[in-house]
């Protein structure tokens, strides 16, 4: 996913010895590794990779993780009018049968890119680890702009984030930032397209902008935060439960 995990873990009883919080950490760490190799379009041997080769031929089947991650992703296609799409602009081509729980592509072209949406997902199955695992304090950041923050911090109070001045103050919530220019060796120093086929890929008319979405699902405040970049405005069809801010929109 091209960036540094970091966890810290908070100790509640006397199960929590600095043995088993270290054990139960490196279970997380070995869940987002996992996700990692499975979600990458970079190596031949990944799951997105197999799709790609061969959704368009053949249906492929997904197991509850991946249901829920691509039932996610295809309901924010749908409730951002495409500005959010991990086919790159063929959210069209793409069909998720809940009967059989598979995907598949109407024709050849289309291909999965879950960097937006990736690194949230791989933060909630690490969280959803620790909590299996009997931790419910702790605090999981990908790189700079994702994290999941659990219970409260060791001084009992929420965790707090803070993001170009404002502090975010989070219990059991995801957040994530996406920022427009936080790229400026990316083509005309941006890296967000919009994936609106009407829109032809366009970014260089559009402002810079940086928003910071907050909510119980990592992966969704990713999805949504990289929506609003490209939308500019948060839309009705918002889920509730969730936080936008517009950090930043430069011309």
């Amino acid at each position: 996913m091209g960036t540094r995990f970091e966890l810290v873990l908070v100790a509640q009883g006397v199960r929590d010895t600095p043995v088993h919080l270290r054990a139960v950490g490196e279970l997380a760490i070995q869940e987002i590794e996992e996700w990692h190799r499975r979600l990458t379009r970079f190596s031949a041997d990944s799951w997105v990779s197999h799709v790609n080769r061969t959704a368009a031929t053949e249906a492929a089947l997904l197991d509850e993780e991946l249901w829920a991650l691509m039932r996610d992703a295809m309901a924010v296609w749908q409730e951002s009018g495409g500005a959010f799409d991990v086919t790159r602009g063929r959210g069209r081509d793409m069909v998720l049968d809940a009967t059989t729980r598979t995907l598949r592509f109407r024709r050849a072209g289309p291909a999965l890119d879950l960097g937006a949406i990736g690194k949230g997902h791989a933060l909630d199955c690490a969280a959803a680890c620790l909590r299996h695992h009997g931790v419910t304090r702790a605090f999981l950041q990908g790189g700079t702009s994702s994290g999941m923050a659990l219970g409260y911090d060791p001084g009992r109070r929420p965790w707090r984030v803070h993001v170009d001045g404002d502090v975010l103050e989070l219990m059991d919530a995801a957040f994530s930032v996406s920022d427009d220019g936080s790229q400026p060796e990316a083509p005309g120093g941006r890296h967000i397209d919009d994936p609106r086929p009407d829109s032809a890929g366009t970014h260089r008319l559009r402002p810079t902008r940086r928003v910071v979405v907050t909510g119980p699902s990592a992966r969704l405040a990713d999805a949504w935060s990289t929506a609003l970049v490209v939308l500019g405005t948060v839309p009705s069809t918002f889920p509730s439960g969730y936080d936008a801010r517009f950090l930043r929109s430069d011309p």
